[in-house]
């Protein structure tokens, strides 16, 4: 493993903070205060979280007064070939791991963190491969991890165990495991096969059916269609309007008035012809002529007639019937005398009279019709076609505008037909609507019903496969119970031989690593079951009190580092070889009390045994200058 990026919104003295690592080793060089301690605790905080570690509270020890809410940062890192984000939020306490290779969040990063870390807790973290500034002396807590450790490893093999926790499982196991025995398991047991059974049926049925997509399609295309209906119907609407416009515009509003109109103007027509060519007849004017003229004669006749049969008559009228010896011949050879002829002419002169008097009353009618005609068919051709000239040209040209009014008209009765036909289906439309409104909130509360219902169901079948493995657990828990007896009298054995070998393990690390990291002055040691340290010399063992204060820090480093290695299953072998997922090496200030002798050996020792990453944190630059000179390969990064 390795860490390639570190970014800090806000972290003690760091606010939008970047910083880039290379894999090997990275010397991070800065004054006192400079902030190196900060970033080794926001390291350590971003793969364990802040919280209460030595009895102190740290959750708010790095929070900036000036900043307080950007209390967070992220940490890149390559783990097993595979790029991965950690974010942290101090504030909130929360924590996200992304996988970005994979392009995948880790739903449970805690438990990410701890396998990525091999179940290193961060106690064993601050004591192996985080070395803290003036702290490279194991401290007291370490004592209990690597017991638990050797413990293991001489007993299983596998540092995942801890005996002395086994055993104390063994005995609260022993006395839980006769309360775990559930007397009437199976008769509940196949209570909740039934009820599993009854809910599988019920939510079999057919209300149960999920009709959610067609109610929704259906829905959808009612919507559609309406809208598609909805334009047809404003696009109709308008040539309405204007067909309507157009009919008000002649004033005429319907089929049987544009017909009336149009009789009339041909009757018109047709009498102003008729008249117009009566009015132009001779005969008009002769007829009423000679009838008031054959009047006068009947007259004058009948006069004469009267005078010549009733003498007293003719002398009133001054008149003398002999000079008219034909008239007075008549009336002497009549057998009624006058009477017959006055009668006669009588008749005859108001016959001609009256039908002189009729033939001018009617010439008179006549030419009153003819004004009236004109007058009417002159409005009627002025208001539609917007000529006053009666012509033969101007009516047919008025009978073409009412065809045109007549087939406006038809079209408008058929465009309103249409109206209400699209008005109607557009309403059915919108009672479908509605009506899938209604079915898709009764399929809404019948699927959340039937999630009701699934869970439940879950619920019952896990609870039934829970008391499943308890029926079958009853049946083992005597065997257990005896298994755990005789694993308990073995591993009390066992523990007695684990004190006697405890040191065996970390000996051997550290006692290989001794003689590289001081130069070859010592080439073993022993440590006891207190971690009590002894240098092995041709003599004697001397206590790591006697040798001297640098010896003293080389002796610990060289118990750190094996430490590390029996904490990280020994992926760092001594035969040069690595395994990629080692965690990287961190020192504070770790070598203040080398000299540059020391520190040279401790530097190349390191890079040689331990071929991953290392930080080291200095405030110093003979580091720098110990590696520039030996042409090795590092990172250096100045913090300002």
């Amino acid at each position: 493993m390795r860490f390639i990026d570190i970014h800090i919104d806000g972290f003690g003295k760091f606010h939008n903070f970047d910083l880039h690592l290379s894999d090997g080793m990275n010397i991070i060089y800065g004054h006192n205060e400079a902030g190196k301690s900060t970033l080794h605790s926001f390291l350590q905080a971003m793969l364990y979280g802040l919280g209460r570690r030595s009895g102190r509270m740290l959750s708010k020890k790095y929070q900036s007064w000036e900043y307080p809410d950007d209390y967070s940062g992220y940490l890149r890192l390559e783990h097993e070939g595979k790029i991965y984000l950690i974010q942290r939020d101090f504030n909130q306490n929360t924590i996200s791991v992304r996988n970005e290779t994979d392009r995948k969040d880790i739903k449970e990063p805690e438990l990410w963190l701890n396998e990525m870390l091999d179940g290193i807790s961060e106690t064993a973290f601050e004591n192996t491969v985080s070395i803290g500034q003036l702290r490279s002396a194991t401290s007291r807590g370490m004592i209990n991890e690597l017991k638990s450790c050797i413990r293991n490893l001489n007993s299983t093999g596998d540092m995942s165990l801890d005996s002395s926790s086994a055993l104390m499982l063994l005995d609260k196991q022993k006395n839980r495991l006769a309360a775990k025995i559930v007397p009437d398991a199976a008769k509940t047991y196949a209570q909740l096969v039934g009820e599993v059974r009854n809910i599988e049926r019920e939510i079999q049925q057919p209300e149960y059916e999920n009709h959610l997509r067609k109610y929704q399609n259906l829905r959808t295309e009612a919507r559609t269609e309406q809208v598609d209906l909805q334009t047809q119907k404003e696009e109709l609407l308008q040539k309405v309007a204007a067909q309507e416009t157009t009919l008000q515009q002649s004033g005429l509003n319907d089929e049987e008035e544009i017909l009336n109109t149009l009789d009339s103007v041909n009757h018109l027509y047709d009498v102003y012809l008729e008249e117009s060519t009566q009015q132009k007849n001779p005969k008009k004017l002769l007829l009423p002529a000679v009838l008031f003229t054959g009047a006068l004669l009947s007259l004058i006749l009948d006069i004469l007639f009267a005078a010549a049969g009733s003498p007293a008559f003719a002398a009133k009228l001054n008149l003398v019937p002999e000079k008219f010896p034909v008239i007075t011949g008549f009336v002497k050879n009549s057998v009624l005398g006058a009477t017959m002829p006055v009668a006669a002419f009588t008749f005859l002169t108001v016959l001609c009279f009256m039908l002189g008097c009729l033939f001018i009353h009617n010439n008179i009618s006549c030419r009153k019709k003819l004004a009236e005609s004109t007058k009417d068919l002159t409005d009627l051709l002025t208001r539609h076609i917007g000529s006053s000239d009666i012509s033969e040209t101007a009516v047919n040209s008025f009978r073409t505008h009412m065809d045109e009014l007549q087939k406006v008209n038809r079209e408008l009765d058929g465009n309103r037909e249409q109206l209400d036909a699209l008005t109607r289906k557009i309403q059915g439309l919108n009672d479908n609507e509605r009506k899938y409104d209604v079915e898709l909130q009764k399929q809404n509360e019948k699927q959340t019903e039937l999630e009701g219902k699934l869970q439940h169901l879950i619920n019952v079948k896990n609870r039934a496969e829970m008391l499943k493995r308890t029926i079958s657990e009853n049946d083992s828990i005597t065997e257990e119970i005896d298994a755990i007896n005789l694993a308990y009298e073995t591993m009390t054995e066992l523990e007695n031989s684990i004190k006697m070998s405890f040191g065996h393990y970390l000996n051997k690390e550290a006692g290989d690593l001794i003689s590289g990291i001081t130069g070859g002055v010592y080439d073993s040691m022993w440590i006891d079951q207190n971690l009590d340290i002894f240098m092995n010399t041709p003599t004697k063992l001397v206590p790591i009190e006697d040798v001297s204060s640098g010896t003293m820090d080389q002796i610990y480093l060289a118990l750190r580092l094996a430490a590390s290695r029996l904490m990280q299953n020994n992926k760092a072998n001594f035969d040069g070889t690595v395994e990629k997922d080692r965690l990287p090496l961190i020192f504070d200030d770790s070598f203040a009390m080398y000299d540059e002798q020391r520190l040279s050996s401790a530097l190349h020792f390191i890079m040689n045994i331990h071929k991953g990453q290392v930080l080291l944190f200095t405030c110093h630059t003979r580091e720098k200058r110990i590696l520039k000179e030996a042409n090795d390969k590092f990172n250096f990064i100045e913090l300002k």
